[in-house]
């Protein structure tokens, strides 16, 4: 018994150690002005991508590599009022990176969003919830998923801009199941020998 407990100690603390908040994906602002926007908020729908280069996406909580002139593409999304502006509700949607060459690298899906209006006091905010990202360099089950895009160089009316953008998410990023049955099995081995 006393075992049993010893190896469920030793994988519990192997996967919280290995199971952590991280930065996923980032990207600073590509944009060399207003006249190159990421974003186009007309009021109803939220509209976007970049597909020039610049784009450096960058990979600090994957062992993947940054990908220079990465591209970004946005599915369009429903925007409705809340009541209460400056914000907004977003459908759902997707959001992919492809690399220079056009490989897609990760997909972003998420069941809504929100989108706030700076009033001049700041950026405006647009964050995703129910997300979960999949795609080719994608390590791992990552669990609590989380993005956002701080628009700038704002252009237009409160209901009717286009911005550019930055882009940070993060994640726990929990190991693959490979993973987990080698730490499980390297906790019951530890527990044997102790025999």
């Amino acid at each position: 018994m006393s075992r049993s407990l010893c190896a469920l100690a030793i994988v519990g603390l192997g996967l919280s150690a290995s199971a952590h908040a991280a930065t996923i994906l980032t990207f600073a602002d590509p944009a060399t002005g207003p006249s190159t926007p990421l974003f186009t908020f007309n009021g109803s729908t939220l509209s976007g991508g970049w597909s020039s280069t610049g784009l450096l996406l960058e990979t600090p909580g994957l062992s993947a590599p940054n990908y220079p002139d990465a591209r970004l593409e946005f599915d369009d999304v429903t925007v409705t009022p809340t009541g209460f502006p400056p914000f907004y509700n977003l459908g759902p949607g997707q959001i992919r990176f492809r690399d220079s060459g056009g490989a897609l690298l990760v997909t972003i899906d998420f069941t809504g969003g929100l989108l706030t209006d700076g009033l001049g006091f700041g950026a405006s905010i647009f964050a995703g919830y129910g997300v979960v990202f999949g795609g080719p360099i994608m390590e791992g089950v990552p669990a609590n998923e989380a993005f956002a895009f701080s628009f700038a160089n704002q252009i237009g009316s409160a209901e009717n801009y286009t911005a550019t953008a930055s882009f940070t998410s993060s994640a726990d990023n929990v190991p693959a199941p490979g993973t987990l049955a080698l730490l499980g099995l390297g906790g019951l081995y530890a527990a044997r020998r102790r025999r």
